[in-house]
């Protein structure tokens, strides 16, 4: 889908980086002190109400948190719409709740935990800190989650029912499901990316606010120029079909894309089909990112925020690098998929351009 004048205004993310403050960007890497990729909180107390903050879940918080940056960042615009999306929702208080309903052998219980663990909750909560009475929507769809509010936001910009959208995505971890999931063997298998000892991906958490408007302004980071979701390639198709036909679409060839994000994260029978992908943009530099923020289902939100970035600062990071080929990245072609499904493809490119 070929867009016009989506623009990235605000943009503020909390990961196992330190993101939030963008030392990140400066080089300031973390290694993780724990069993898998926890966020790098920041100072509640300077953005929120310590007695109110009392009540939060620390997903909850980072949310709040980062989407006061997004709206400060985007000159203090009141978003006409909140959409957020979520893999597993706010598991702290779930968790919470589920021990109490066995604890308390069903009754006496607190409705407080269980209304916070619902996964529109942290659409919801923004709403009531920022008093906006514009829609609010939750996106709960495995790996599409973040990629279906975007793609919601999108289509709320392109028919001009709206002028500026927060889309969120947001998911935390815990550690009873940080032990299911390992013993799953889902996220957490200790593979590395590409095979490279310095690339290894466990489970991560973290959240992501963006404010996509329909207005340039001197301060907007991207612009969004094509996206398009696909839940399976059609039949007798390949994906570098797929990838060609997307770029005609915005009259753009194969050798026009300096840089591609690759949602890569060291399984093997998931990474195979990145493989036709670099083959075919052998050309432009190559970068990966899970091994830096951890996998999750909204871990392709950091990809868009590493791709505004790097289109802002004009400047690729080399921990990030896979291939270089030290081309300056005004048109940045992000690409995700999980084993064969869940294909997303987005544009980002200098307002510029």
């Amino acid at each position: 889908m070929l867009i016009q004048n989506v623009y990235i205004n605000g943009l503020s993310g909390i990961s196992a980086q330190p993101t939030f403050d963008e030392t990140f960007l400066s080089g300031n890497i973390q290694e993780p002190t724990a069993a898998y990729k926890k966020g790098v909180e920041p100072d509640y107390k300077q953005y929120l109400n310590p007695t109110a903050s009392r009540r939060f879940s620390r997903l909850i918080k980072m949310s709040l948190v980062a989407a006061q940056k997004s709206i400060a960042m985007a000159d203090g615009v009141m978003p006409e719409a909140i959409i957020t999306g979520t893999g597993l929702g706010c598991l702290e208080d779930t968790e919470k709740f589920l021990g109490a309903l066995i604890e308390n052998h069903e009754s006496m219980l607190s409705p407080t935990a269980f209304i916070q663990s619902t996964h529109n909750t942290i659409s919801g909560q923004i709403a009531m800190m920022i008093t906006c009475y514009h829609p609010n929507y939750t996106y709960s769809n495995r790996y599409f989650s973040f990629e279906s509010s975007l793609l919601d936001g999108i289509l709320m910009l392109q028919d001009n029912s709206c002028k500026h959208v927060m889309v969120n995505a947001a998911d935390e971890v815990i550690p009873s499901v940080h032990t299911i999931i390992k013993r799953m063997r889902l996220w957490d298998r200790s593979e590395s990316i590409a095979q490279q000892a310095g690339m290894p991906v466990t489970i991560g958490e973290g959240v992501v606010s963006m404010i996509i408007s329909s207005e340039k302004k001197n301060s907007s980071l991207a612009q969004i120029k094509a996206y398009k979701l696909l839940y399976k390639l059609p039949a007798e198709s390949s994906i570098e079909a797929q990838l060609q036909l997307f770029l005609q679409e915005a009259s753009l060839s194969v050798t026009d894309i300096e840089v591609i994000l690759l949602g890569m994260n060291g399984d093997p029978s998931n990474d195979c089909y990145y493989e036709p992908v670099r083959t075919m943009f052998s050309d432009s530099t190559q970068l990966v990112y899970k091994h830096l923020f951890g996998e999750s289902f909204t871990a392709s939100s950091f990809a868009y925020w590493l791709g505004a970035q790097f289109i802002r600062t004009q400047k690729i990071e080399p921990f990030c690098i896979l291939s270089d080929k030290q081309r300056a990245p005004k048109h940045i072609l992000v690409y995700n998929q999980f084993r064969g499904k869940y294909h997303s493809f987005c544009l980002l490119t200098d307002v510029e351009v």
